[in-house]
């Protein structure tokens, strides 16, 4: 039986060396897949079985994985039948805004690099940020 489609490409993004878990790389992987249009709505997923094997990760991880996926409302799991992506892709224009959002993060944690941080330190940093720029009570969001 050939690999589904996701199979390789998981194959090739997933990193055990950085410091989210896997089963959170494969959520956030295929939610962009969802938004770029790669899995479209129906699209069946592999089972969590098969998806471990070819991956070489715990079962356990991929059900992770899928619940949080479902919890999101990005896929739907029907008993006897499979997980399938339930959610719609967003507008083209939806779509340009986040391509453009995720090359100025990937130029953000480039720059960071360079300067010899992490992007566990840019995360700490926008969380500061986030903190300070909070407003306080009685001001306008």
């Amino acid at each position: 039986m050939p690999d589904h489609p996701l199979i390789p490409h998981l194959r090739g993004i997933l990193d055990p060396s950085r410091s989210d878990p896997l089963s959170r790389q494969i959520v956030e992987d295929i939610w962009v897949q969802v938004v770029e249009g790669h899995l479209p709505t129906g699209q069946r997923l592999p089972t969590v079985r098969r998806l471990a094997i070819a991956l070489g990760l715990s079962p356990r991880s991929v059900q992770r994985a899928y619940a949080e996926l479902e919890k999101l409302g990005i896929t739907v799991t029907r008993p006897g039948e499979g997980t399938f992506v339930s959610l719609d892709p967003p507008p083209e224009e939806e779509r340009r805004r986040h391509r453009r959002f995720a090359e100025l993060c990937r130029r953000t944690v480039a720059e960071a690099r360079e300067l010899g941080y992490d992007p566990d330190d840019l995360a700490d940093e926008i969380r500061e940020y986030r903190t300070d720029a909070a407003p306080t009570s009685g001001e306008d969001p």
